[in-house]
C-alpha cells in the first residue's frame, strides 16, 4: 500500500526511524529520580568524585521532559519524537504497558549523551494500537550505554477506564528472595514525575481518565525491580550486563502498600514481581545478567 501524507496506524511504516536527541543529564535530576524511588545511591556508581551514574537513569527519557526541571535546547524524550511527526495517531490516556533494558556501562556526568530513537513494532490488541519504541544510547565517544524497549498503548477505540494494557504472568508467590516493602505516596510520585502536572501528580487530574487516584508512573516500578535484582546479582555485574525484562499489568495508586518479591529461575536469572495491598501484581518481570558481546 502507498504511504499517504498523513499515514494510517496500518500504513505506519515499521521499523520507522524518529531520529537522534542529545541530552546533557545534571546531577540534580539524576538525584531526583533516584530519592523518590528510595535509591540512597542516588543512581551513583562507585567513587562520586568520578561522577558516573547507572544507566537506568537513561529509562526515564521516555517521557522527557516530564520529571525534569532543567531541559537544555532541543532536548526531546523518545515519545514525544514520535508524537511530533505522528500526533495524529496518539491518543488520551495513552498506556505504558512493557519496558525492557539492557545495561551495558554507566556514563559520566557533564558529557553528552545521544539516543538513537526507532519504532520497531507495532500491532492491535482489544482495541488499542500499540507501538514499540527503542532507545539506543551512547556516550560522546560512541560507547554502547544501554538499549530500551518501551511499548505503550498510542490510541484507544473508545474512552476506556485506566486498564491493563496486556494481562502478564504472576512472579511465583510467596517470595523466595527476601521481600522489600514499599509505601507509596503522592509525594514520591510527584517528585518522580514534577513539574508538569498530570495524572502521575495529582488526583483530580487522574480522576479526569477514570483511575480513584494519581497514578504514579510505571518507570517507578521498574527502577523498584531493577534495585531488587542489583541486589541480588551484585551492583558490578548489573550495571554492567543487567537485563530486566517488565511488563506493567495493573496501574499503580499513589496510596499503594507494595510488596516487591522474587524466586531464582534455573540458569541464574530471577522472577520477580511488585504486589499491591491486595495481592495483586502490579509488575512482573524477568532479570538476569547476559554474556557481553
Amino acid at each position: 500500500m502507498k504511504p499517504t501524507a498523513i499515514p494510517t496506524f496500518e500504513e505506519l511504516p515499521v521499523p520507522l526511524l524518529l531520529g537522534s536527541t542529545f541530552f546533557s543529564p545534571a546531577i540534580e535530576q539524576v538525584r531526583k529520580f533516584a530519592y523518590a524511588v528510595e535509591d540512597e545511591s542516588g543512581w551513583l556508581v562507585g567513587d562520586p568524585a568520578d561522577a558516573l551514574v547507572h544507566p537506568l537513569f537513561l529509562s526515564t527519557y521516555m517521557w522527557f521532559p516530564s520529571g525534569f526541571y532543567l531541559r537544555a535546547p532541543g532536548e526531546i524524550g523518545h515519545f514525544s519524537l514520535f508524537r511530533q511527526s505522528h500526533g495524529h495517531l496518539v491518543g488520551t490516556p495513552f498506556l505504558h504497558g512493557k519496558s525492557a533494558a539492557r545495561f551495558l556501562r554507566p556514563f559520566r556526568l557533564g558529557r553528552p549523551v545521544r539516543a538513537e530513537v526507532a519504532v520497531t513494532e507495532k500491532y492491535r490488541r482489544r482495541g488499542r494500537d500499540f507501538i514499540v519504541m527503542r532507545a539506543s544510547f551512547f556516550d560522546a565517544d560512541g560507547a554502547a550505554l544501554a538499549v530500551y524497549d518501551h511499548g505503550c498503548a498510542i490510541r484507544s477505540d473508545e474512552v476506556q477506564r485506566a486498564a491493563a494494557p496486556s494481562p502478564a504472568p504472576d512472579a511465583a508467590s510467596p517470595s523466595e528472595l527476601p521481600p522489600r516493602r514499599i509505601e507509596m505516596s503522592l509525594e514520591k510520585s510527584r517528585l518522580f514525575s514534577l513539574p508538569a502536572e498530570n495524572y502521575h501528580t495529582h488526583d483530580r487530574l487522574a480522576q479526569a481518565i477514570g483511575a480513584r487516584v494519581a497514578i504514579p508512573a510505571a518507570m517507578m516500578s521498574f527502577a523498584y525491580l531493577s534495585r531488587f535484582a542489583q541486589d541480588i546479582l551484585g551492583n558490578d555485574a548489573w550495571i554492567a550486563r543487567g537485563s530486566l525484562d517488565a511488563t506493567f499489568p495493573r496501574m499503580l495508586q499513589r496510596d499503594d502498600v507494595l510488596s516487591v518479591e522474587g524466586h531464582r529461575l534455573d540458569g541464574g536469572a530471577l522472577a520477580l514481581g511488585i504486589y499491591n495491598a491486595r495481592g495483586e501484581p502490579v509488575a512482573v518481570a524477568t532479570a538476569r545478567l547476559l554474556d557481553r558481546p
